[in-house]
């Protein structure tokens, strides 16, 4: 740890100035990292305890999950020889994909695809069983964003609508309630980029193309928040913690704000403080939930790195919006892939304590997270990329420690582009989300009987793991025997539907 600590000062590309308060804010990151909040081990699935062979607790010594409570850092720290380093696809989809995340208790994972279908999945056991194929209301082009409620009874997605749309999962799988959430907006061709549920289920917040963001309040049936955020889409919006009181939205104005409920005036809103150093839009942001440190993805090809103590000055704000406006003027982030790639600058007055680069965003808004707390202590950031690679970095160093390939193709086309991330909040495995329609969604995890194959001669650079081929679809209808069969070696479901089509979505 001591010597990531002293990698902070020689990588100069990721120090934006050293100045006292820079150096303060990276000991305070480190001190973070070197006494971790202990994270308990919190599903309702008791599969796990209930297994008492050898093999089984072997296992679990191994993932850590053996007196997880007295020994954290023990296993936070096994995590770096225990990464991914085998692949298996477990779904296809006929469309591109866009969202893929797990339950907060990590028993479901749930994904919306552009076939207007919403599917569930049961992720209990291996093999990873499709539970429900939700054929979703008013979708129009694609579904946007989902999330699940804490008690995983009801699911919300956002389409191209004047509506967030709330499904009933509590009332039955097979024919569900759908059910409209009627924000009221004031502009026409609305839509909501990303939604979340509250920590206690009862509110949803969203952010829209209007420039604003939206709370609906569940148990009193009505929008009670709408607050003009940004000049621009507000591509990205998050509860910082349980409270519900505080919020952070990232736009394409190219900031990240906070805002706090409790001292918040519709009429007249104002942020308890802005992140300014961001070149170009932010897609998206995640909160450590901490209330300290968050991170921004943005299509200037970079995540950075926030503390919460270190707001942006007006003077640097000023400044920063004023070099962003010069600086990749006419790049369009859904358009020119194969154009002129995005400058990459450090701006003076940018209070971020860490840059992190290496994937591409282009084509959508593309994701990325901080891993989860019980595992891993939250010392890596995943994130998907426009290349058809999910990147793992190192929080404290900048480096990307890993590089998960999912398209085989390494040409980059918005056939492979990566959208969405997942590692499962408390087992040592990650679910990518891609629009590669034969590799939708793909797990990653460690085998004892596989190893990384790096493709760099050089150690120093990221390992490499690629998704290994799958064989071609069969051209007759199986029997039902042989159905059987491939339902267990490709963990789900068999398809007997046409997975070519592979046509490229329209921009967001």
């Amino acid at each position: 740890m001591q010597r990531k600590l002293m990698n902070f000062f020689t990588k100069e590309e990721n120090i934006v100035s050293s100045t006292t308060e820079q150096i303060e804010a990276l000991n305070d990151l480190y001190g973070t990292y070197a006494n971790p909040i202990k994270s308990s081990y919190q599903t309702n699935s008791k599969k796990l305890h209930q297994k008492k062979n050898l093999v089984s607790v072997l296992k679990q010594r191994e993932t850590g999950l053996v007196n997880f409570h007295r020994y954290p850092n023990a296993r936070y720290n096994s995590m770096d020889r225990l990464l991914p380093n085998h692949s298996e696809i477990i779904a296809s989809m006929g469309r591109p994909t866009f969202c893929g995340q797990f339950s907060e208790d990590g028993q479901r994972f749930f994904s919306a695809c552009q076939d207007y279908c919403i599917r569930l999945y049961d992720t209990t056991s291996r093999n990873f069983h499709q539970q429900a194929e939700i054929v979703a209301d008013e979708v129009g082009w694609s579904i946007l964003d989902t999330a699940l409620s804490p008690d995983r009874n009801s699911l919300a997605y956002s389409t191209w609508s004047d509506c967030l749309y709330l499904i009933k999962l509590n009332e039955g799988l097979s024919q569900p309630k759908i059910v409209p959430l009627n924000l009221q907006p004031h502009s026409h061709s609305f839509s909501i980029f990303s939604l979340q549920y509250s920590a206690d289920g009862s509110e949803i917040i969203g952010g829209s193309n209007d420039t604003c963001v939206y709370i609906y309040d569940l148990e009193k049936q009505r929008r009670t928040l709408r607050v003009q955020a940004h000049e621009e889409d507000v591509n990205a919006v998050r509860f910082l913690d349980n409270s519900n009181s505080l919020i952070v939205s990232g736009s394409d104005d190219n900031l990240v704000s906070v805002w706090d409920r409790r001292a918040l005036n519709e009429s007249q809103p104002k942020p308890v403080g802005i992140f300014a150093g961001h070149t170009n839009g932010v897609t998206f942001v995640h909160s450590r939930t901490d209330t300290r440190y968050l991170i921004s993805n943005s299509k200037d090809q970079s995540i950075k790195l926030w503390d919460m103590r270190r707001f942006a000055k007006e003077s640097a704000i000023d400044l920063i919006r004023m070099k962003a406006n010069s600086i990749n003027n006419g790049w369009d982030y859904r358009y020119d892939a194969y154009g002129p790639q995005p400058r990459k600058f450090d701006i003076p007055g940018d209070p971020s304590i860490r840059t992190y680069r290496g994937h591409a965003v282009r084509y959508t808004l593309i994701r990325c997270y901080f891993s989860p707390s019980f595992s891993t202590g939250q010392k890596y950031i995943i994130t998907g990329s426009s290349d058809g690679c999910m990147r793992i970095y190192d929080v404290l160093t900048g480096d990307i420690i890993l590089n998960l390939r999912v398209s085989s193709n390494r040409t980059e086309s918005r056939e492979r582009c990566l959208r969405d991330v997942s590692w499962h909040p408390y087992e040592n495995y990650i679910i990518s989300t891609s629009w590669d329609s034969r590799r939708a969604h793909v797990r990653w995890t460690y085998s004892l009987d596989k190893t990384i194959d790096s493709e760099s001669a050089s150690s120093s650079e990221p390992k490499v793991v690629s998704v290994e081929a799958e064989s071609s679809p069969p051209v007759q209808r199986p029997t039902a025997l042989l159905r059987r069969l491939l339902n267990q070696q490709f963990l789900g479901y068999y398809s007997d539907q046409n997975t070519d089509d592979d046509s490229s979505p329209e921009e967001e």
